[in-house]
């Protein structure tokens, strides 16, 4: 009796470590995408204040007040900017796929519907 009253008691303890894992892992997903969505904005402001900086360059350009190369600058550092907004928006994916699984979301490839299935619907 005592074998089995340790078995269920280290069960208990396994499924209470599981269950604490699953909402640290929702808990830190869940911060990870709003922390990421911040960073967007942020990001999105820079991203209107670079092209701003392109516009403002080019005019300049165009009426002989500065040379190419600022217009050449301007717009490296808006690519610049445009691929870290990417890249925070590809983290923001990812983070949110991984919130779906961690709240015992999921897919699974099989369901995905197939491409004649896809035309068929089509009118």
């Amino acid at each position: 009796m005592a074998q089995f009253m340790a078995n269920y008691n280290a069960d208990v303890a396994n499924y209470k470590q599981v269950v604490l894992a699953a909402f640290q892992q929702t808990e830190d997903n869940l911060a990870a995408v709003r922390l990421l969505t911040q960073e967007i904005e942020q990001e999105q402001e820079t991203v209107a204040s670079a092209q701003r900086f392109v516009d403002v360059a080019s005019v300049r350009y165009k009426t002989g007040l500065d040379p190419y190369l600022n217009v050449f600058t301007a717009q490296a550092i808006l690519l610049a900017n445009q691929q870290t907004l990417i890249t925070l928006r590809a983290q923001q994916m990812t983070s949110s796929v991984q919130l779906i699984e961690s709240l015992g979301g999921g897919w699974d490839v099989t369901q995905l519907p197939t491409e004649r299935q896809v035309q068929a619907k089509r009118p």
